[in-house]
């Protein structure tokens, strides 16, 4: 039973910080848009089949192929989901949905046309191999890796907002976005960092888990359900309250997994996330703001 315990804990841990790296991109769009970013998923596979293609077909080094990839990221969503779907249906919310919806299959179907499953796909970004023991537990540690720049992600985040000017700006039209213009803010070009900026915590989460996390064209989906889930959870918008919530979803996961039935842990999670909502429908933190 201890040893039990001990897994609960070091895999709460582990699964909260991948959690939260995973959905808090979602986060900053919610917040700062107020839009539901429902072709959120597409960036995980963009960035996966994208840095594939660029090592496997072009032949550039692993650290060129990430660099292209950023890039190719950045342009992706300006030139395809923001200024052509996001800024034109930004008052059309059920285009807006519909169409995010569908960029998001159609980069799985291209995914799946050009790098079939059956393919094989192998992302070179394991940075340590083997595990490591913490009690009676063994850790990959390239998941100990993964915790660690979740952390250190999400703290460069909110020092962001908190800290500069810029991020000052992101906080005040998250708030009030007519005050916010009022004042002279820039909305437009607000927005566009925004959708920018949150690219960075999926790409940089898929990098790292990619060497242990099934990689497959439909994979952006199933990190989808998550990141609406843990924002959901934790308050849409609100990157307090998705901190909280990865680590809550996480911890149950975890218990669930190792006390009761591995294949319990996604059905016994949404549940408690559903009767959460039930008495706290605006999640564990206000949802007015990103912070």
């Amino acid at each position: 039973m201890f040893d039990s315990i001990q897994y609960v804990l070091v895999y709460g841990f582990i699964l909260g910080s991948i959690y939260l790296l995973i959905s808090l991109g979602f986060t900053i769009v919610c917040g700062v848009l107020r839009v539901f970013h429902m072709g959120y998923g597409a960036v995980f596979v963009v960035a996966v089949y994208t840095m594939w293609m660029l090592m496997d077909t072009f032949h550039l080094s692993l650290f060129a192929a990430m660099a292209g990839m950023f890039i190719l990221q950045i342009l992706f969503t300006l030139s395809v989901i923001y200024f052509p779907v996001v800024k034109r249906y930004f008052e059309r919310e059920e285009l807006l949905l519909t169409s995010l919806i569908l960029i998001s299959f159609i980069v799985e179907e291209a995914a799946n046309f050009f790098y079939p499953e059956s393919a094989g796909v192998d992302i070179p970004t394991m940075i340590l191999s083997g595990t490591a023991r913490i009690g009676s537990s063994s850790i990959p540690y390239q998941l100990l890796i993964a915790s660690g720049v979740s952390v250190i992600t999400t703290a460069v985040f909110v020092l962001y907002l908190l800290k500069t000017r810029q991020g000052l700006v992101i906080r005040a039209v998250s708030q009030d976005l007519e005050s916010a213009e009022l004042m002279g803010a820039k909305v437009g070009l607000t927005h566009a960092l925004a959708m920018v900026l949150s690219i960075i915590p999926p790409t940089i989460c898929i990098l790292v888990i990619a060497p242990v996390w099934g990689i497959e064209p439909t994979m952006g989906t199933s990190l989808l359900m998550t990141a609406i889930m843990v924002s959901i959870l934790g308050g849409l918008g609100n990157i307090k309250g998705s901190i909280i919530a990865s680590y809550i979803v996480g911890f149950l996961s975890s218990s669930v997994a190792f006390l009761v039935n591995p294949r319990m842990m996604g059905l016994a999670t949404l549940f408690v996330v559903f009767v959460v909502l039930i008495f706290k429908p605006t999640g564990i933190a206000k949802n007015e703001s990103i912070w």
